[in-house]
């Protein structure tokens, strides 16, 4: 089984510095340069004639965060695949914002937003008319992520066997610790190294048994230097 994650596109938060972190969205959309980005990793992915290495992606897995929803887009139509919500591949902390030095969470798109923008995309139940996000946490804890980190590498480790090729389009924080679960590097202390992905970057795992095999990380020759973005 090979498995490939992958970052979203460039959001509107990405481009944001220090001195206009307050007009940070909490689900944001993606930037210009973001939707030029996913439309060439689609190209890239569903190419056929290359001499090297041919994808051919069998499932494809988003998170239920807008950004990563856009990017999926275009991916579904090239590689002819319905994209899939998994709920645990959003980003650390979840939907959130500060205000004042409150935070306060936020339920994410409802159900039905998702279905009139997206509307071939595979729902779990669990995404209602109350959104998908336990607004209730807030900023999500460390250990909440933590958790759905090692509970994706266990789904992963438990389809090894399938002759599978399976994309997961996610998040810059949450896949440095998914990489973490799947090579049992977790905890890890606050002065760890992180596994960091530029926007659209592609990371390939293989299973040979139960054994996970890092083939490359944070690929990015899809773009272009001047669409490249961190």
């Amino acid at each position: 089984m090979r498995v490939y994650l992958i970052r979203h596109a460039q959001s509107e938060n990405n481009i944001l510095g220090e001195e206009n972190i307050h007009r940070r969205k909490v689900d944001p959309a993606l930037t210009e340069m973001g939707y030029r980005q996913r439309d060439i990793l689609a190209d890239f992915l569903a190419r056929t004639d290359k001499k090297d290495e041919r994808f051919e992606i069998s499932h494809l897995y988003t998170s239920a965060m807008y950004r990563s929803l856009l990017t999926a887009q275009p991916l579904a139509s090239g590689l002819n695949l319905q994209p899939q919500v998994w709920l645990d591949l959003h980003e650390k902390g979840g939907l959130w914002q500060r205000r004042n030095g409150f935070t306060s969470g936020f339920n994410g798109m409802t159900r039905s937003a998702i279905q009139s923008e997206f509307p071939d995309y595979s729902l779990p139940d669990s995404i209602t008319e109350s959104g998908w996000y336990d607004a209730e946490l807030g900023m999500e804890p460390e250990a909440h992520s933590l958790s759905r980190a090692i509970k994706v590498a266990k789904s992963l480790r438990e389809r090894r066997r399938r002759d599978e090729v399976i994309a997961l389009i996610s998040h810059a924080g949450f896949l440095d610790i998914l990489l973490k679960a799947i090579f049992d590097q977790l905890p890890s202390g606050l002065r760890a190294m992180s596994y960091y992905h530029n926007n659209t970057a592609i990371t390939r795992v293989n299973y040979r048994g139960a054994r996970p095999i890092l083939h490359y990380m944070n690929r990015v020759e899809h773009l272009p230097p001047d669409l490249r973005s961190f």
